[in-house]
């Protein structure tokens, strides 16, 4: 891509709606663990239960990711934002409101939906905006956000809870998507010139080994790092002491990201940094499952991984592909990165109410990180 995009001069305001969207769409996706012994007396689920409506929001990029893809390269950005920031917010009330079991899986359902819509379409349009400069440095702020709704969450719930109920805390998690809508169209600005319509006119499945190695490894890495947030506050003693141990997984994250970002962007090098997370990724669960870590340098070495691997990976996309099927790699690496959301935490929770052995699901996860690792070595830059 090149920097003559009329992106390029709004990019920064285009980085700050992202980060005000992507953080909404992280806050409903982490109140989840927070939410387990609420969930658990009123609904009487099971770990397995909870794992799956923890990945309910990801199934849609399952089957929706390349078609999304494909089509955030055509379609028109303020609209297509929008709509889908509409779903979220559809989806959002609905979750806070479900009765059931069913319903407040299908609204976590809806809100990913829309949120797969927004994912891909803001990290096709940062690519665009910072292409040829800042590109690594914008997508770790970007990443940033993630874990800063994790930690906004987790160190808020018990006060949210106390003062408004579960169902109102959902609720004013749902109004931050309603914020998002204004923001993102002030942001975007006027339509975009038909020249990306003209330069996506061929439709074009083809994957490269590095691109289909990438999407194998940040599927691994997912699967490992949803389960450990997932599960890692049961294990550190359950409790707002516990979930406030594991929120340093977020604050290395969220303060590493963007500084690993502009290390990127001076050497060049994102694939060296992919496998360089993995690899700390791994150790620190091997660490966990020999008892050698308790949960506090278990959540460090977790949250250097996750700052390492997320910002190099979306840097990768725009290296590894055209410029014109930007939005068919975001969506066919998310595809399997939520393939590995939706499985990790169901599965680990059916192992541990199989065998309730916590070093049995730290070992199994650090296998799992190994083998990322071995498949990212095969990522290799155009």
């Amino acid at each position: 891509m090149t920097t003559t995009s009329p992106l390029a001069e709004r990019r920064w305001l285009i980085l700050l709606s992202s980060v005000f969207s992507f953080f909404a769409i992280g806050a409903t996706f982490f109140v989840v663990p927070p939410l387990v012994p609420e969930l658990v007396s009123r609904f009487g689920m099971s770990h397995f239960k909870v794992g799956l409506l923890m990945g309910a929001i990801s199934v849609p990029a399952v089957f929706l990711a390349i078609a999304v893809g494909l089509a955030v390269d055509r379609w028109e950005p303020r609209r297509v934002g929008v709509l889908s920031l509409g779903l979220m917010f559809v989806g959002a009330v609905g979750f806070a409101t479900a009765p059931t079991f069913g319903l407040l899986f299908a609204g976590r359902l809806l809100f990913g939906i829309g949120g797969l819509v927004v994912n891909l379409l803001l990290a096709r349009l940062l690519t665009e905006a910072f292409a040829g400069r800042e590109l690594a440095l914008a997508m770790g702020v970007f990443m940033a956000t993630y874990p800063a709704s994790m930690i906004t969450v987790y160190s808020l719930h018990p006060v949210l809870i106390d003062q408004l109920g579960w169902r109102n805390e959902l609720l004013l998690l749902a109004a931050l998507v309603g914020l998002a809508i204004p923001l993102f169209l002030v942001a975007v600005g006027h339509p975009e010139p038909a020249e990306r319509k003209a330069e996506s006119s061929k439709i074009s499945f083809a994957v490269s080994p590095s691109l289909a190695a990438l999407a194998i490894t940040w599927m691994l890495f997912f699967a490992a790092h949803s389960s450990v947030l997932t599960f890692a506050p049961e294990w550190a003693g359950g409790g707002a002491a516990a979930l406030l141990v594991v929120t340093i997984v977020m604050w290395v994250a969220m303060i590493g990201s963007p500084l690993v970002g502009t290390f990127i962007d001076r050497t060049s090098r994102p694939t060296r940094w992919v496998t360089v997370g993995l690899l700390i990724q791994c150790a620190t669960l091997a660490g966990a499952a020999f008892g050698l870590f308790e949960p506090t340098p278990t959540m460090l070495g977790i949250g250097l991984a996750s700052a390492l691997v997320p910002t190099a990976v979306y840097a990768l996309p725009g290296l590894l592909v055209q410029p014109e099927r930007v939005g068919f790699a975001f969506g066919f690496i998310t595809m399997f990165s939520n393939f590995g959301t939706i499985v990790g935490p169901a599965a680990v929770g059916a192992l541990l109410d199989r065998t309730g052995s916590w070093p049995l699901v730290w070992a199994v996860l650090a296998g799992v990180a190994l083998v990322a690792t071995s498949v990212s070595f095969a990522v290799k830059v155009r």
